[in-house]
């Protein structure tokens, strides 16, 4: 399911810019770029994130001009956030659940709806031919972006070092 909404969400960012390579030295002036497009496109700057994979992570625990050692209170560490920079929660999220060749997604909460249409499961107790508990389930989901919002989503694809 993250992986479907992620697609959806970087697939309708209302910004993309050409995909560049991403580097110790680049990434901070990058993210502070994205960060000064969505303020002119009158982005809300409270609750927005920034989703990077663990590769990008390194790059940014590199980067002279981001300091990573922020104390993150307990509850904001359950919902995945590792730091903060440029006033945006940084969520470190697998490669897997990304769009391949994924820089950053910074992403407001008013941009991406996400429905689970059906959410169902059955649980067997020692059906035939099975010792234990059998589980069915199903799931039914999908993503939108909003139109009038998809400018509060700013995706940077990172170009593969040559």
């Amino acid at each position: 399911i993250d992986k479907y909404i992620y697609g959806v969400m970087a697939t309708n960012a209302g910004t993309k810019p050409t995909a560049l390579t991403l580097t110790e030295e680049n990434i901070y002036d990058e993210i502070v770029k994205a960060t000064e497009i969505m303020d002119d496109k009158g982005v809300p700057e409270t609750d927005r994130s920034i989703i990077v994979p663990p590769a990008v992570y390194r790059l940014m625990k590199k980067c002279p001009d981001i300091t990573m050692e922020t104390d993150i209170g307990n509850d904001l560490r359950l919902k995945g956030v590792i730091a903060i920079v440029d006033g945006m929660s940084v969520i470190k999220i697998p490669a897997v659940r990304l769009p391949q060749d994924c820089g950053f997604l910074i992403a407001h909460p008013v941009a991406t709806v996400a429905p689970v249409k059906l959410d169902e499961y059955k649980i067997h107790q020692d059906p035939p031919g099975i010792s234990g508990e059998l589980v069915e389930g199903r799931i039914v989901y999908d993503a939108f972006v909003r139109d009038n919002k998809k400018y509060a989503i700013y995706y940077q694809q990172n170009k593969a070092a040559a």
